[in-house]
């Protein structure tokens, strides 16, 4: 089992990047889609995905960063599963509808395939906000894996809601973003230490985790901090 990064806010030589996310897990799930369709496209022209070969596009939340590149992809192939929270606008749920998608609204955690569960939405608050997110659940060689979004509910709530959900003791890796760009160095420090004390074994911070932080995680998690960028393929 492994992802492949198709976009983000880093890329490997000869790709392109973007303020966004994508994934490609097992060669036939999309994870989001990132924010530029032209950039998320021709990456993975270039990582030499197909399109018309993927089962299922799951999205972790209706922001325009994590949707740009969904319309592209639905264009290409019609029919396409679309998993989307129930709180999703309206606007998002018609356009999959128009472009041929087939509209699947999580309502709980549901399995996509034996090894890849979506987590149904994560709700949080934040500045009065009502904040909702889903992640995906990767069943791999090496361990359970999670996979998500920008961590707008609080990348601690996020574990810990679906660990609770889930049923799950520890976790391989968890890739994303962090969102902890506003927090000081002891802080980020401290949620470190509840991040290894919740199980985490290996941490990949993706497009919303800044350097700063991307440099703090780097120096406590040493040889299991996983660097990210579009271009790199991730064991799980």
């Amino acid at each position: 089992m492994y992802v492949k990064v198709l976009y983000d806010a880093k890329a490997k030589r000869g790709l392109l990047s973007g303020r966004g996310f994508a994934c490609l897990i097992d060669n036939k799930i999309l994870f989001d889609a990132g924010g530029d369709p032209e950039a998320l496209v021709e990456n993975m022209d270039r990582l030499m995905v197909s399109i018309p070969e993927l089962e299922a596009v799951v999205i972790s939340s209706d922001k325009w960063d994590h949707t740009g590149g969904l319309w592209e992809v639905l264009k290409r192939k019609k029919g396409l599963k679309v998993y989307a929270c129930p709180v999703f606008s309206e606007t998002f749920k018609n356009c999959v509808k128009e472009l041929g998608g087939e509209l699947i609204l999580v309502e709980g955690p549901t399995s996509i395939t034996e090894n890849i569960h979506v987590t149904g939405a994560i709700e949080a608050r934040h500045n009065e906000t009502v904040i909702h997110e889903q992640a995906l659940v990767v069943n791999g060689e090496k361990g359970v894996s999670l996979i998500n979004g920008c961590s707008d509910a609080g990348i601690l709530n996020v574990i810990q809601t679906v660990k609770a959900r889930m049923d799950i003791d520890k976790m391989y890796m968890v890739i994303g973003g962090f969102r902890l760009e506003s927090e000081e160095r002891d802080d980020i420090a401290a949620t470190i230490a509840r991040l290894e004390s919740m199980g985490v074994e290996k941490i990949g911070p993706t497009h919303s985790t800044e350097d700063k932080v991307n440099r703090i995680f780097s120096g406590k998690y040493h040889g299991n901090f996983i660097p990210v960028m579009a271009g790199h393929i991730i064991q799980l």
